[in-house]
């Protein structure tokens, strides 16, 4: 299918999109970063913006530690994100989900705030930001806005950005010393959507954060011990049945994840 007819912008600056957005008044606009969500959407039908905002010459890319923060830029894509030596120190749990993230053309494309403001359910990079928590940093008309990643994601394909706001950056909060992580997922095939995926904080105390991905409308965030969260997560999960799997098939792989994702989590942490 060929996408309708849109008008093109590409603008120099942040405030610059921020302005076309603003502008663009009772008409659709779309920001477009790497294209890996948005572009198939557009080919399928599935969205039709009446103006396309593209943020490729924006320099919005990059990772770097603020105090017990690390901030990653919008535009830093997967494949930075899995194979970079700084990436895989400061944010090993971005790094192990970032190689699930479809193919390598995919990898070196879509974007880290790209993931974000989709916001499919079944996504690895939206999981792994809310069990890190931290902000999501947003400019708009009125300046800079910082929303919290536990309120950043309202269900299915929807997040709390405005229509007339840019995500520049997140803000991840960094665990705290001694903490282990993992992540595990479950898909039908390689470069497949997740059917189920898990990422996972241990603190030394055996207290534990679990995030599920794909068994709801928006990552699901679960905290208790580590030996209770993978049955307490199969317990309170309410996954919908699709032409792929049943529910009672993911909600018993939603626990399966979250499992697997703790016992290596743990294993990081030499426990």
């Amino acid at each position: 299918m060929i996408p309708r007819p849109f008008d093109y912008e590409r603008p120099r600056s942040v405030e610059e999109a921020v302005s076309i957005l603003a502008g663009a008044g009772g008409r659709d606009a779309k920001v477009i970063a790497g294209g890996q969500s948005l572009v198939p959407m557009l080919s399928l039908g599935l969205a039709r913006p009446d103006v396309l905002v593209d943020l490729s010459r924006l320099e919005l890319n990059g990772i770097e530690a603020v105090d017990r923060r690390v901030r990653v830029g919008a535009t830093t894509c997967h494949r930075t994100l899995e194979l970079d030596p700084e990436a895989r120190r400061l944010l090993p749990l971005a790094a192990e989900a970032a190689r699930h993230v479809g193919n390598p053309r995919v990898r070196n494309r879509g974007t880290f705030g790209g993931s974000l403001a989709h916001a499919d359910p079944a996504a690895e990079l939206p999981v792994v930001a809310v069990a890190h928590g931290g902000e999501v940093v947003a400019h708009g008309p009125g300046g800079e806005r910082r929303i919290p990643l536990a309120e950043f994601f309202l269900g299915y394909l929807e997040t709390a950005l405005g229509p007339d706001e840019v995500l520049v950056a997140v803000e991840l909060e960094r665990p705290p010393e001694r903490c282990g992580v993992g992540f595990h997922e479950e898909a039908q095939r390689a470069d497949d959507f997740a059917l189920a995926c898990a990422a996972a904080v241990v603190a030394p105390d055996g207290h534990a954060r679990v995030v599920l991905g794909g068994v709801g409308d928006r990552p699901l965030r679960f905290e208790g011990p580590t030996d209770e969260l993978p049955a307490a997560v199969e317990a309170a999960v309410e996954p919908e049945e699709d032409a792929f799997v049943s529910a009672a098939f993911r909600r018993r792989l939603a626990g399966v994840c979250a499992r697997r994702a703790l016992a290596r989590a743990k294993e990081d942490a030499g426990a």
